[in-house]
């Protein structure tokens, strides 16, 4: 499967597709590489390997100047790099180009009777199921769209997700107050879905992160949550009760299907939990005031 971005079938577009797929980038990332070179090209009304090294950074830092996140100009410039250096061997073009340093923010997070305000406010039982399955099995939104009713392993508890971010395969927890749920939706859902496990428009078609995230989104106000919780949050909210309810931080990295411990530890320094059994010794020295 090709990424699905249309800009024009131009030689360059389907060289730089080709590089991509032998990197093995997912589908999602060559999208939106394929979208950053091509907002590039219609800014300058150009094909983009006909532009200077100057051009190309003037547009950088006009994305920037925009405010545009540094995360997001980060990727942008990934993109940039990957075409110019690894598909039209044009390294000249992006030297000058660097990564900004992103912020340490601590992941913003929701109490746990919040999220259950959240999702009883789902009035739609697809939506309503979708958003606990995401939260009680720290998904992405993205995952939880593209499951299929094939990857529910309901005698060993477990999800399966074929392709999470960065197109890694992992195995993710299952719950039985999940599965029960979801045994629910199956049963008052007619015509059942197939293959997708929460279907869209018709049962043919998977259910969009678009229309997932509006449900939430909708929810969310009708609550009177801050505009600032994000779907993102349910699974930076399980990881952080988890971790509040004892759960150790290489159990929690595991749950999230994080690569590396340290993107884990922040959900430690997000709560006091850990500092709670410390033997401190300033209650030494304040004994004597």
């Amino acid at each position: 499967m090709k990424a699905t971005t249309t800009s024009g079938g131009t030689p360059a577009r389907q060289k730089m597709i080709a590089t991509m797929d032998m990197k093995g980038l997912s589908l999602r990332t060559q999208d939106n590489y394929l979208r950053s070179v091509s907002a590039l090209a219609r800014f300058y009304d150009r094909p983009p390997q006909t532009l200077s090294a100057e051009e190309v950074g003037a547009w950088v830092l006009a994305r920037i100047d925009a405010g545009r996140c540094p995360r997001t100009t980060n990727a942008e410039v990934s993109a940039l790099r990957l075409f110019y250096v690894d598909t039209m061997d044009q390294p000249e073009k992006v030297k000058g180009l660097h990564c900004r340093r992103v912020p340490d923010r601590l992941p913003r997070s929701m109490a746990q009777a919040d999220v259950s305000l959240l999702i009883e406010g789902i009035n739609d039982l697809r939506y309503r199921t979708a958003t606990l399955l995401a939260y009680g099995c720290a998904l992405r939104i993205s995952e939880v769209v593209a499951l299929k009713v094939s990857d529910i392993r309901s005698e060993e508890r477990l999800l399966h997700i074929a392709s999470g971010k960065g197109g890694h395969e992992r195995m993710a927890h299952l719950p039985d107050t999940v599965l029960e749920a979801l045994r629910r939706y199956w049963k008052n859902t007619v015509p059942h879905p197939d293959p997708w496990l929460f279907h869209g428009a018709s049962p043919e078609r998977p259910m969009t992160a678009e229309s997932l995230r509006t449900a939430f989104n909708t929810s969310r106000e009708r609550v009177g949550l801050d505009r600032g919780i994000t779907f993102h949050c349910l699974r930076h909210a399980i990881a952080t009760h988890l971790y509040e309810r004892g759960a150790q931080i290489s159990v929690v990295q595991d749950y999230l299907g994080h690569k590396s411990p340290e993107a884990t530890r922040v959900y430690a320094r997000a709560t006091g939990v850990m500092y709670r059994t410390l033997d401190h010794p300033v209650k030494e020295v304040a004994r004597g005031l």
